[in-house]
């Protein structure tokens, strides 16, 4: 997970509305129960593309199902 953190990190330093890799970032920090984390590149992805995109549905119940 740090590995691949790192490199949607790197993506994200060249374009910050690379939402696909916001939500993949997301995704692992659910999975590893680092909600608050998730949350936040959640709210970023809803800046960039709001909460009818495909990136913000998925994470959205990456999220969820995480929380549970």
């Amino acid at each position: 997970l740090d590995v691949a953190v790192g490199y949607y990190q790197r993506a994200l330093a060249m374009n910050p509305d690379f939402v696909r890799a916001r939500e993949y970032l997301g995704e692992g920090y659910a999975s590893a129960g680092q909600i608050d984390q998730a949350r936040l590149q959640l709210a970023e992805i809803e800046k960039r593309c709001g909460v009818t995109c495909d990136e913000y549905k998925d994470l959205a119940k990456a999220i969820a199902a995480a929380s549970n």
